[in-house]
């Protein structure tokens, strides 16, 4: 795709004067497990099940979110298995994520750290699931090959809201065993009837993955606002659907938010597959990419500047912003996208927004896409990513507002936007600390 030369938007963007921007902290309940592995060895040890591994083989299965100490999940999950004498490898369960390919969904786990060398067990990719059941209504509900050859499968699943779609079930130990082990197939028929009958679909699908599945138990984790562990939990195949609302609810309230109405402007510096499936959370952002979802607006337009190296070219979630940067274009790979939109169904994640040819550019077009704004009073926030959102940036115009929320404190004096002789914004200390 050619971009116009940089001369053509001159007349329209230098003359935008971008605000001073203030550092902040926002407040959230920052209780964590402060002991990791600690945790989850307590819990492995006392769930009963843990003794069936003696003997056997176990496909530990990992997922393509970036969670917060994943490394130490997996690890830890593994040596407490081989303790009590299981054969461990590990399997990707991500659904059609990775370009849909076994190398791609390696790659992946390698991208989080998760690989032969770095866990000491194999990794074992493949993209043929095999038919372990049927629904009433005759839907093949499928699981991973190479997991449905060990004698048991765990599970590492970070439960949270979905990011387009309401349910008892949404983001979880359910949606893992049906979409993450289901692979493509798995989920494109569970995708197939479209999002608002996702619910619905989950529980008619999982109940039988449950229970024709070689499942031996989930480790269930679930994350604090600041992106910490806060809950680990492992919970036995049999107690999964009772157990999983519950904590859904409790993730749901430990997410994260945007605590100002009426933006002009949300700059948001990444995106990506290891922040959320859909690239940032539209929880957080207030925009969706199913259309079924309802929300209130937060702000009139959204910039993205870079796409996260771990997504390895999946710009899923693109559609959502408004503008963006070459260099965000440049590292599009557009089939490894296409693949998990044609199967999710959601081809508003798939839109390209406005490319500019440097963050300068694309955060004055920004403002200059805003309606009804005071451009000597511009409301801009900007955040690392979804996943940090303590640390946020705030232009001068918020600071009345922050000032009178007690969740809020101001920890700097407003500084100019500081850009390189190419446009590019300078990564914030503070934001990336």
């Amino acid at each position: 795709m050619k971009l116009p030369p940089l001369g053509y938007f001159d007349a329209l963007l230098d003359p935008i004067t971008l605000p001073k921007m203030a550092a902040i902290r926002v407040q959230y309940d920052d209780s964590r497990v402060e002991d990791v592995g600690g945790r989850i060895r307590e819990e492995l040890e006392n769930n009963r099940d843990t003794e069936k591994v003696r003997g056997k083989t176990v496909a530990l299965a990992v997922g393509s979110r970036g969670l917060k100490n994943l490394s130490v999940l997996v690890k830890t999950t593994i040596t407490v298995l081989q303790e009590h004498g299981a054969n461990v490898f590990i399997v990707p369960a991500m659904g059609s994520h990775g370009g849909a390919t076994a190398e791609g969904q390696a790659q992946m786990l390698e991208h989080l750290g998760i690989s032969e060398q770095t866990m000491g067990v194999p990794v074992r990719s493949c993209m043929e699931p095999v038919i372990i059941g049927h629904t009433v209504d005759g839907v093949p509900v499928y699981f991973d090959a190479n997991a449905a050859s060990a004698d048991y499968t765990v599970t590492i699943a970070r439960v949270k809201p979905h990011t387009a779609f309401r349910g008892r079930y949404e983001s979880g130990m359910v949606k893992m065993n049906v979409i993450g082990l289901g692979k493509q197939r798995g989920a494109d028929y569970c995708h197939f009837q479209g999002m608002h009958n996702m619910p619905e679909n989950l529980v008619k699908i999982g109940k039988v993955s449950l229970e024709r599945s070689n499942l031996l138990l989930s480790l269930c984790v679930i994350e604090n606002a600041y992106d910490e562990t806060c809950k680990i939990c492992a919970i036995s195949k049999r107690d999964i659907l009772d157990r999983e609302p519950a904590l859904l609810k409790e993730a749901a309230a430990r997410l994260p938010q945007i605590p100002f109405k009426d933006l002009d402007v949300l700059i948001v510096d990444e995106i990506g597959k290891n922040i959320t499936g859909g690239g940032m959370d539209p929880n957080i952002i207030h925009r969706f990419a199913s259309e079924h979802m309802k929300t209130e607006p937060i702000t009139k337009r959204l910039v993205v500047l870079d796409l996260t190296d771990e997504s390895g070219g999946n710009a899923t979630g693109a559609g959502l912003a408004d503008v963006t940067t070459r260099r965000f274009f440049d590292k599009i790979e557009a089939e490894k996208a296409y693949v998990n939109i044609l199967t999710a169904r959601v081809p508003a994640s798939a839109r390209l927004p406005m490319i500019m040819d440097n963050d300068e550019k694309a955060i004055k077009a920004g403002v200059k896409l805003a309606p009804d704004t005071d451009l000597n009073a511009l409301r801009i926030l900007r955040i690392r990513n979804t996943l940090c959102m303590s640390r946020m940036e705030i232009s001068e115009a918020l600071l009345e507002q922050a000032r009178e929320n007690s969740q809020i404190q101001i920890v700097g004096e407003p500084e100019p936007f500081r850009f390189g002789k190419d446009g590019t914004l300078e990564k914030n200390g503070f934001l990336y600390a």
